[in-house]
Order: C-alpha cells, then sequence, then structure tokens
C-alpha cells in the first residue's frame, strides 16, 4: 500500500499556529482560566477538568523552552498537538498516526523523551533531522540504555519501561515527520529495521505469552462459583446489614428525648433492670480494649477497680441512655468497705452497678468481667465498639 504524501506547509507556517490547544483536544476549561495557545511555549493544563487530583503540577505544565533549536521546539509542538488532537484534519491522512487522543499523563512523558532526544542530538552536533541517521539512533537508544560512570565505563543497565521510552520517541519523530514544518528527518528512515518500540527495548512481557499461566477448570469453576454466591445471595443480605449498623451508629451518636436521654442523675432503675438481665442470661459483662484501659489509668483509675475494664458507655446505651457520666460512680457503687470483692453483698437497687457484679461473681460465672484476652476489641453483645 502506497501512503499518501502530503503537500509540503510553507516554510515556518505550522498548520497548527494559533490554535486553541483545550478546544481543538476537547478539553474542559473553567470560564475565567488561561487557554493555552500553541504559539505558547508554555502549555498549562493545570486547570483542567477531570484530571486527578494527584497529578503532579509538573506533568500539567507542558514546557517546550528546555528544547533549545526554535526548529525542534517548533517539531515538538506539533508533535504534541497532533498527539492531542488525532482527528485534526493536518494529522488524520498520516498512515502511521496514533488514532486516539492522547492523555495528558501520557502527552507529557512523550514530550520529556523528545526533549532529551533532541538535545542530544543537538549535543552531537547534528545540525537537522534529516542528517539523523539509524547509527544515531542506535547510539541515543544505548545513552539512554547503559548506566556509565564518571569514566565512561559501563556499570548497569536501565529498565526496559526507559528503552521503550527513548525508541519511541524516535519512531514518533518518524510517524510524523511528513507534518513537520520547520524540520523533518529522512521519511526513507527505519532504525532497527521498523520494530516496534517494545521489540527493541526487549519488554519481558507482552511478546512471547504471559507469566502466569491460566487458571485450570478445576479451580476456576469452583472459584467462580463462590464468587457468584457471594454477588447475588449473601451480597444483598450484606448490604443491607450494613445499613442497619450505619443506621445504629447514627442512633447511637444522637441524643433524643425519647431515644437516648441524658439524665443529670444516675440512672438505677435502668441499670438495675440491665444488670438483671444480664444476671439472667449469664452473659458477660461488655469490655473495653486494652488501650482504652490504659488511658483510664493515665487518668487516675485505680489498677484494682473491679469497673476498669468493663464498657460502660455501652451498658449505658443497652439501658436506653446517650452516654454514661463518671459523674454517677459514685452513686452506683458500693460504699467503700474492707469486705473482700468476692465476698456476697446483700443486692441493693440503690447501689446496684457493683453490687450486682460482685454478688453474680460469688454464685456463678456471670455477669462478670471476662478476664480472659478475646480475639477482637469488640464487646460480647451487639453494638459499636464503647468509649472509654
Amino acid at each position: 500500500m502506497t501512503a499518501a504524501v502530503l503537500p509540503a506547509p510553507q516554510p515556518g507556517r505550522s498548520p497548527f499556529a494559533g490554535a486553541d490547544i483545550c478546544r481543538q483536544a476537547g478539553l474542559t476549561l473553567p470560564d475565567r482560566a488561561a487557554r493555552p495557545d500553541f504559539d505558547d511555549d508554555l502549555w498549562d493544563f493545570t486547570d483542567v477538568a477531570g484530571l486527578p487530583v494527584s497529578l503532579a503540577l509538573a506533568v500539567r505544565r507542558f514546557s517546550f523552552t528546555q528544547i533549545a533549536d526554535p526548529r525542534w521546539r517548533l517539531v515538538a509542538k506539533e508533535l504534541i498537538f497532533a498527539m492531542l488532537v488525532p482527528r485534526h484534519e493536518a494529522v488524520a491522512g498520516l498512515p502511521r498516526a496514533f488514532r486516539t487522543p492522547m492523555h495528558i499523563t501520557t502527552a507529557s512523558g512523550r514530550l520529556q523523551e523528545i526533549s532529551r532526544f533532541l538535545n542530544w542530538l543537538a549535543g552531537q552536533g547534528i545540525p537537522a533531522l534529516g542528517e539523523v541517521c539509524a547509527h544515531h539512533c542506535e547510539a541515543y537508544l544505548a545513552h539512554r540504555r547503559y548506566v556509565l560512570d564518571e569514566h565512561g565505563t559501563v556499570v548497569g543497565e536501565r529498565s526496559p519501561a526507559l528503552r521503550r521510552g527513548a525508541a519511541q520517541a524516535v519512531i514518533d519523530l518518524l510517524n510524523y515527520g511528513e507534518l513537520f514544518s520547520a524540520d523533518r528527518p529522512d521519511p526513507g528512515l527505519r532504525p532497527w529495521g521498523g520494530a516496534t518500540a517494545s521489540a527493541i527495548a526487549e519488554m519481558p512481557s507482552g511478546r512471547t505469552s504471559n507469566k502466569t499461566p491460566p487458571l485450570s477448570d478445576d479451580v476456576l469453576r469452583p472459584m467462580l462459583a463462590a464468587a457468584l454466591y457471594l454477588t447475588t445471595v449473601i451480597g444483598p443480605h450484606a448490604v443491607t446489614l450494613n445499613n442497619q449498623v450505619r443506621d445504629a451508629l447514627r442512633a447511637w451518636g444522637r441524643s433524643g428525648e425519647q431515644t437516648f436521654p441524658s439524665p443529670s442523675h444516675a440512672p438505677v432503675a435502668e441499670i438495675t433492670r440491665l444488670l438483671d438481665r444480664y444476671l439472667r442470661e449469664n452473659s458477660p459483662l461488655p469490655m473495653l480494649p486494652r488501650h482504652w484501659v490504659s488511658e483510664r489509668l493515665s487518668s487516675g483509675w485505680r489498677p484494682d477497680d473491679p469497673l476498669l475494664p468493663v464498657g460502660l458507655n455501652m451498658l449505658a446505651r443497652q439501658a436506653g441512655i446517650n452516654r454514661f457520666s463518671h459523674r454517677w460512680l459514685d452513686e452506683l457503687r458500693d460504699p467503700i468497705e474492707e469486705t473482700p470483692p468476692s465476698a456476697s453483698r446483700k443486692y441493693s437497687p440503690a447501689t446496684g452497678l457493683l453490687s450486682t457484679a460482685l454478688t453474680a461473681r460469688a454464685r456463678r460465672p456471670g455477669p462478670r468481667p471476662c478476664t480472659s484476652p478475646r480475639p477482637s476489641p469488640w464487646p460480647a453483645s451487639s453494638g459499636p465498639p464503647p468509649l472509654p
């Protein structure tokens, strides 16, 4: 197939001169944002909508001033513009041009490598792209491939991805050569026998076969069946449960007159009824994670206090109270006595919290704080982790 040869543009006159880059490339900018022009030496895409927040400013700003030769600076502009706007009438006829608009991130990387190649040519004393031959292309690839010490000795080799970028820069100049208005490479130049950049760079993947072999059916089919079961059967229930947990968390963090009051005095009756339920169900009291126990100790709690590891906020919420106030402790504790902790005391609603826990400890296993470590910081009862 014979490629159509485009007519040579006027010397020094680019087909993209004066073009609004963002409008041509379909990039959206705010109304008052500065719009980069093709003739500018700095194309600033900082305010382009839709770019990821993590994209660095250096990638959003295309600076062509790093190319010393003004002619080659124009060549680089035309090349990058053609990659951003492949449907432009001056680009669409090129037989080896990219047909899909290039992302700004990719175009920025191409510009960096093109600038290195053009400046390397200038450092080699090559005055025009038409004088570049296959030997120069091989020399530049070797320049980018090997790491040399101060004596010019090879001490290492760069990655295949870097080698691929170097080869791609040369190939791009040849593929878009008919478009350039200031200087053009030899249209008959085909370094590396016309091989692709990946083949030239000896990329380890994508040229022979996958590194990881495909799974056999005896492994793949059960895995797909399990995944289908999770998404179709368990998934809807998980969504419902997640919504219920979210609603409960919002309710527990909100104080209301009908649901979670905040009484000024100790709610002895409510906590007493709750502890009676713990006694009947023979279940342990909710416990705090160890780091919250340490915070209580640092705030002045006694190490031998039987309530030290108990989740008081969780007990309050289960009793229908917004938050446990430490001011209630004196009302809920037993009077200070010398009675041993394991001794049975007479149950008293006025001092229900500690009396119930200690009396039950002497009679049967629950309700009492669990002394054995739990595998999870969550309490035994339902609900979110208690606050210290």
